[in-house]
């Protein structure tokens, strides 16, 4: 009688559990499992042949999480491979063969004459939702890793097409540069290399452009009747358009000063010259003088330029103003000469005014005034040693070392013939 109410209670569980796939495992102390139902294919490949007598931990490779109900309760899920290697995760109940001391009759009590040496029933069945669940997150991973796939490609279609852009830069960079050292090569040659031969005037320079071209000019050409011209000109703006427009004064420079003894009428040329071919927004301010050492006498235009300074031997200083308008102006203008004795050991300043209007931090200009300190301080150096002067006096008055314009300066000194 008891063993067809066993099998009566075991074909009811099989009608429970298979249509949901689930099992029923009876444990001992030690968690091994001691009977299974189905005794086969409890899960997919596995049965009581294969897992009857081992830990249950170890036969399934189980994990077990508990989860909140949501409500007022946990549920707890064991993740059991099965078979086949695959990792599913079950809704998990456990009972006790025998319900403790006042508790409830526990659901245990009725399995517990299928296996007598069970310590404790492990009940658990499939999560329905869970193959739909892994195949949305699947399907959603699948998406994601097409997304990915087409950025992909587009990122390196447009890593392509940079690339390209790259190259067309660096090959037009190369080609600036290279533009450029001409240009610098080019106003290297515009500035003298050495200084008329004459025992009775000396000559000294300092250059220091802004940029690596710039527009500040001067050249010293010796002329007939122991004359001396002297040209020093400031473009507007720095880079390579200055540079050519310096070029282009030189050339002319170079032509017209052999030829014309008045500096207003080669300042006069010079204009019209520059309002025929530049077409730009840059204009030149220029101071020439011819330095006449036979009379002792210096004949000048300047072309609204800074006013040049003679520092006297006596210890007086003139500048020589602009009275003319810069080149550039006006397309044709009559410029007009003025005139001045020298004397000997007068020493001349020609400068651009990237010397007088630099600054110190309170925004004061190192000015005409600076040239003449320095130049006073340093009445009893040779030329070079006025130039190194001044400009060592220029740095030390600014508030940065940095110029904010190139910075041209020629120095000449009278000689005493006796």
């Amino acid at each position: 009688m008891d063993q067809a109410c066993d099998e009566a209670l075991k074909g009811a569980l099989l009608e429970l559990l298979t249509p949901l796939k689930g099992f029923l495992a009876a444990l001992d102390r030690d968690d091994r499992i001691v009977g299974l139902l189905p005794d086969r294919d409890a899960l997919p490949g596995l049965g009581a042949t294969e897992l009857v007598g081992l830990a249950l931990g170890k036969a399934l490779r189980a994990d077990f999480v508990r989860v909140f109900d949501g409500k007022d309760g946990w549920d707890e899920i064991g993740y059991f491979y099965d078979g086949r290697g695959e990792r599913t995760p079950y809704q998990v109940h456990r009972f006790a063969p025998t319900p403790a001391a006042g508790a409830a009759p526990s659901l245990g009590a009725g399995f517990a004459s299928l296996f007598p040496e069970a310590a404790a029933f492990l009940l658990a069945a499939p999560i329905p939702a869970y193959d739909s669940l892994e195949n949305a997150h699947k399907s959603t991973l699948a998406n994601h890793a097409r997304e990915l796939e087409a950025m992909n490609q587009k990122l390196t279609k447009r890593t392509r097409r940079l690339k390209k852009a790259m190259d067309v830069l660096e090959a037009r960079n190369r080609q600036i540069v290279k533009e450029m050292n001409l240009a610098v090569e080019l106003q290297k040659s515009l500035l003298p290399k050495a200084y008329p031969e004459t025992e009775l005037v000396s000559f000294t320079h300092r250059y220091i452009p802004l940029a690596m071209v710039g527009g500040d000019f001067f050249d010293i050409v010796s002329l007939p009747d122991e004359r001396i011209g002297v040209l020093i000109s400031d473009v507007s703006g720095h880079g390579i358009a200055p540079a050519f427009i310096t070029a282009m004064i030189r050339s002319s420079f170079d032509y017209l000063a052999p030829y014309e003894s008045s500096p207003a009428k080669v300042i006069r040329r010079l204009n019209q010259e520059f309002a025929k071919i530049i077409d730009t927004d840059h204009v030149v301010s220029a101071f020439y003088a011819i330095l006449d050492l036979k009379l002792m006498r210096c004949l000048y235009c300047n072309a609204g330029h800074p006013a040049q300074i003679i520092a006297r031997a006596d210890g007086g200083f003139v500048e020589l103003g602009p009275g003319n308008p810069i080149i550039g102006m006006m397309d044709d203008f009559d410029f007009a000469d003025e005139e001045i004795e020298l004397g000997y050991g007068d020493s001349l300043c020609f400068y651009t005014d990237g010397i007088v209007e630099a600054r110190d931090g309170a925004g004061r200009f190192f000015g005409v005034e600076g040239i003449c300190r320095s130049m006073a301080a340093a009445a009893g150096d040779e030329v070079e040693g006025m130039a190194d002067r001044l400009i060592t006096d220029l740095i030390e008055f600014m508030k940065d070392p940095y110029f904010e314009d190139d910075v041209t300066v020629l120095f000449a000194r009278i000689i005493d013939s006796l």
